[in-house]
């Protein structure tokens, strides 16, 4: 199958056809990695991206349309898009633990995130104690607010309403500070 044009293979490919899938990874993988590498955040990402490019022309494959003779340039915007989903997910995933400002400096964050999250600690530490404690299992801790709830007496939508009340008071407080 070595011989065949990418559009032979992504024909094979639409019909469900695996050789087909394994002669495009062993074609492009390489050149796909290498990109993926390139665009992730940390790289040990790059596997993981190569993968969900792949898995992602699998299950895509009766929408392919080649632009050019090579179904490269696809793979790669794929990638692109799959590299700045995951990029996205974890940076929103990373956080400062509230009680880290002492480390912080040894970790080289900048003065201005331990500024942030020294002004985060003491507005939460001047909430009454059901928002602090609701503040802290639901966003620190990262408990359910149907647990949360459960644990202070009251209800679900409850703990959301008072948790979203919270939210605005601390942006707009925010605001204010700056």
């Amino acid at each position: 199958m070595n011989s065949d044009s990418d559009h032979e293979l992504v024909t094979s490919l639409n019909r469900g056809d695996k050789a087909a899938f394994s002669e495009l990874m062993t074609r492009h993988g390489p050149a796909v990695y290498r990109f993926a590498w390139a665009l992730a955040d940390e790289a040990h990402q790059a596997d993981d991206l190569l993968q969900e490019t792949f898995l992602v022309m699998w299950k895509r494959r009766h929408k392919i349309v080649l632009a050019s003779e090579s179904l490269l340039p696809w793979l790669l915007t794929t990638c692109r898009f799959t590299a700045y989903n995951s990029n996205r997910n974890s940076r929103a995933r990373r956080t400062l633990p509230l009680d880290a400002a002492e480390t912080a400096t040894s970790t080289g964050a900048p003065a201005s995130a331990i500024d942030e999250l020294n002004w985060v600690r003491e507005e939460i530490g001047a909430l009454g104690p059901i928002d602090r404690q609701l503040i802290e299992r639901c966003l620190v801790e990262g408990e359910s607010y149907a647990a949360a709830a459960a644990a202070l007496g009251m209800s679900p939508a409850a703990a959301r309403k008072r948790i979203q009340r919270t939210r605005i008071h601390l942006g707009a407080a925010r605001i204010e500070n700056q």
